[in-house]
């Protein structure tokens, strides 16, 4: 009698232990987004075609987490240039961190985008919804890191793809270091239009407490181009676009 009680109690015990066990291991729902989810500064690139011309646009959004938003942005369109434009816009953010948002350039019509946020609001995966586009991009969070030239300091994997508009399609990765005193240097392997060359990188740069700036770079024997900057992720990542006429070449530095 008594070791049936016993072996009862221990039956009993390893039941509850068994249901805290699986308690303990079922996941977590994860947190609810809102408009408060997006607060703070974000750097975003977005490529495709705007009425079948290519279309690449770096920028950077200042978020107040009540859906409102305003910053600057540099848009390559088949070529042409338009340089650090003022943004004004808005977001509509859902509780399964699903969204809208509006961003409207200095003279350009609206876009209107679909959102998505990962990790709670650190990035945003976008496409654009308006007729006649085709047009993706991504924004990731600029960090609680003070910007300057010298905060931009070590090697950086670089990556960049798109045009020059009197040539060829092209595509473009290497190795960039930032010295922290506005110079910087590295290597490349370049392809256009599937011709391959390899060389180096050498010129020199400067951030600014808003977190974007300018580079003015040599590659391999072409001649100097130029880029504006956009740092995110602390320092960790810097999003630019070349803004020489003719060209429509944007991509990632990733440290």
């Amino acid at each position: 009698m008594i070791s049936q009680t016993i072996r009862s109690a221990i039956s009993k015990l390893c039941g509850l232990s068994l249901l805290a066990v699986l308690l303990c291991a079922a996941p977590l729902r994860a947190t609810d987004c809102s408009v408060q989810s997006l607060t703070g500064f974000y750097g975003f690139v977005i490529t495709g075609t705007h009425n079948a011309n290519p279309i690449a646009i770096v920028g950077q959004m200042a978020t107040n987490g009540t859906g409102s938003l305003s910053g600057l942005e540099t848009v390559s369109e088949n070529g042409a240039i338009l340089d650090r434009l003022e943004v004004l816009g808005n977001y509509n953010i859902n509780s399964n961190c699903t969204g809208t948002l509006t961003i409207r350039a200095q003279g350009l019509s609206p876009q209107n985008f679909d959102v998505t946020l990962i990790s709670g609001g650190k990035a945003i995966s976008m496409v654009e919804t308006d007729p006649g586009t085709t047009e993706t991009g991504t924004a990731e969070a600029e960090g609680p890191r003070a910007c300057s030239s010298s905060r931009i300091n070590g090697a950086y994997a670089i990556q960049a793809t798109g045009v020059e508009m009197t040539t060829d399609p092209l595509a473009l990765s290497g190795q960039i270091n930032f010295h922290g005193d506005g110079t910087l240097d590295g290597t490349e392997t370049t392809s256009i239009n599937g011709v391959i060359t390899s060389g180096k990188i050498s010129g020199g740069y400067k951030i600014g407490d808003r977190c974007f700036g300018a580079a003015s770079i040599s590659v391999g024997n072409h001649n100097f181009i130029h880029l504006e900057l956009f740092v995110v992720n602390g320092g960790k990542g810097i999003d630019f676009i070349q803004d020489d006429f003719h060209t429509l070449v944007s991509g990632s530095m990733q440290q």
